[in-house]
């Protein structure tokens, strides 16, 4: 069962990685990412963790696992709605464009 919830983990910490790294640019990419990783072992650490700072019992514990599983499921659905209307937004520009021409303007 442990390994269970350390895939779960795992998981939840890929899923927030992945939302930083739908940012634009590479700095915010990576701050983003790090951060996000950052906070989410944070909290972990700090409140569910078998050897836990500050150990939750009962309900709260259960609560706060699953405020955090529903954070990381939030994180994955946000990077992948970025990452579809960036594509969205990008593709129907390319498609307009004259071959040869730079934003549909002749090149001169």
């Amino acid at each position: 069962m442990d390994l269970i919830w350390f895939a779960a983990e795992m998981a939840v910490y890929a899923c927030v990685g992945y939302w930083g790294f739908a940012r634009s640019t590479w700095p915010r990419r990576l701050g983003a990412a790090i951060g996000g990783i950052a906070l989410f072992a944070a909290v972990w650490g700090l409140f569910c963790a078998p050897l836990a700072t500050y150990p939750l019992h009962g309900a709260a514990k259960v609560a706060v696992e699953a405020a955090w599983f529903a954070a990381g499921a939030a994180a994955f659905v946000a990077a992948r709605r970025t990452r579809a209307s960036a594509a969205a937004a990008d593709g129907p520009d390319r498609d307009r464009r004259a071959p040869g021409t730079r934003s549909g303007r002749p090149m001169i």
